[in-house]
């Protein structure tokens, strides 16, 4: 075995149409190394939204191809009118169908646009291997769409359209409509994992790293999501129902769980390989003013704008760390296809 041969892994949180952060932080990294994300890692994770760009960037896609998709058809994924009386009265009919009629959002957009985005391709046709988490609801157990890797013998995931995989991660309880493929029923991966980096680093550890095997350590990135401030004020009402909660009842949830990963990764990792580097870009603080604009399903025009020049401010500064722009000068070493 290579003396000193990383196992690349790039990871992207969900977050709904603010992943349109994260594949601007990704195209600007790009634009400074003239490299396609794709074509220097070995793996890439991503759960919900974060799993959309994953197999965007697997199939052979530019971060800013998926950066357009957001901004021209985010819209149409997440409806949300741009004059704010509409707005309100939007926001109660959306309201009202989360609460008790059949959810937020139609998934007939999505699924068009990711058609016309990965037309057939497979899991088995990607050109890197993924972790693509998802709930399976008939087996009441967290459900992972991976490349069929031969180290692993798999082969159950080979034939498995990018479409559908994606539907799976992305269908977010309330917002989305559960996604059933093959007589199964799924929901998106944020319930369990929001932050996919420990999916990926489990992969790595069972197939890829370690003696005996072809990889000495892991080199992990992972792109978080914007995240709203979690705190709540002391002294609030604490008997709520579903409509008290709001979305709050799974924005805790997820930013719980991408939490406890990035606190796990940065603490265990070192023990488990030495020689391993784990980089997380973070949320980006957010004034009051952009707090009230960015939620997960809010896709107007101020919305977009708001979390492109986010996206695009902090990629600028994270093209200026060499310890980021590391992962970029050198190219992946497993080979697919």
């Amino acid at each position: 075995m290579n003396e000193n041969k990383p196992f690349k892994i790039l990871s992207i949180d969900g977050g709904g149409i603010k992943g349109l952060y994260s594949a601007s932080i990704l195209e600007k990294l790009e634009e400074k190394s003239g490299k396609r994300s794709g074509d220097c890692f070995d793996m890439i994770c991503g759960t919900s939204t974060g799993g959309l760009i994953a197999l965007g960037l697997a199939s052979g896609k530019e971060a800013r191809e998926l950066v357009d998709l957001y901004k021209n058809k985010g819209s149409e994924i997440f409806p949300t009118a741009n004059n704010r009386f509409c707005r309100f009265f939007q926001n109660i009919w959306n309201g009202v169908k989360q609460v008790l009629l059949f959810g937020k959002f139609s998934g007939k957009p999505l699924e068009r646009i990711l058609k016309d985005s990965f037309g057939n391709t497979t899991l088995g046709e990607l050109n890197n291997l993924v972790c693509i988490p998802s709930f399976n609801l008939i087996s009441g157990m967290p459900r992972m769409f991976k490349y069929p890797h031969k180290e692993g013998d798999f082969y159950r995931d080979k034939d498995i359209p990018l479409v559908d995989a994606a539907l799976a991660t992305s269908a977010a309880p309330t917002y989305l409509p559960i996604h059933s493929y093959d007589d199964n029923l799924y929901v998106d991966g944020g319930v369990w994992a929001n932050n996919p980096t420990q999916c990926g680093l489990l992969e790595a550890i069972n197939y890829f790293v370690g003696e005996g095997k072809a990889y000495t350590h892991v080199e992990i990135l992972s792109v978080a999501s914007v995240s709203q401030a979690g705190g709540w004020a002391s002294g609030i009402r604490k008997r709520r129902s579903f409509i008290g909660w709001k979305s709050k009842l799974i924005q805790t949830s997820m930013d719980g769980q991408a939490y406890f990963t990035h606190f796990f990764l940065s603490k265990a990792l070192p023990q488990i390989y030495t020689r391993s580097k784990y980089i997380r870009l973070e949320s980006p603080k957010l004034s009051s003013e952009q707090m009230a604009v960015l939620e997960m399903d809010r896709a107007d025009k101020k919305a977009l704008k708001t979390l492109k020049a986010l996206g695009d401010q902090d990629g600028y500064t994270y093209t200026n760390r060499d310890d980021v722009m590391e992962f970029y000068k050198t190219s992946k070493t497993y080979i697919t296809n």
